[in-house]
């Protein structure tokens, strides 16, 4: 049981590297106005890792997706019809949400 666990956890982390680092000059990282630091994606990585872990399988595919066309060139996601910054923020919505359900509990 363990060992999925953890299976889990490095592919989550994989994906959200990959989706990440996937355009490194006009990604989501550079387009909140930090630089093109691999550090900040690996940090980036393990917070949204830690935040999208317990949560059902449906949502881990969707923050996936969304960080995806968040992070691709502007003219894959106007092929959509929407901006990649909406995407994005509905990508940190679906990840922060739990954090804020904590915080009001409280």
């Amino acid at each position: 049981m363990t060992v999925l666990i953890f299976a889990r956890i490095g592919i989550l982390f994989l994906l959200f590297v990959v989706t990440l680092g996937i355009n490194l000059d006009d990604n989501l990282i550079a387009r909140l106005g930090f630089s093109n630091n691999l550090g900040l994606i690996l940090s980036g990585a393990i917070a949204c890792t830690l935040c999208v872990n317990g949560r059902a399988t449906i949502i881990m595919a969707m923050v996936i997706i969304l960080s995806l066309n968040a992070n691709m060139p502007a003219d894959f996601s106007l092929n959509f019809g929407y901006d990649r910054d909406l995407y994005g923020g509905f990508m940190l919505a679906l990840v922060i949400q739990p954090l804020l359900i904590w915080v009001f509990k409280l």
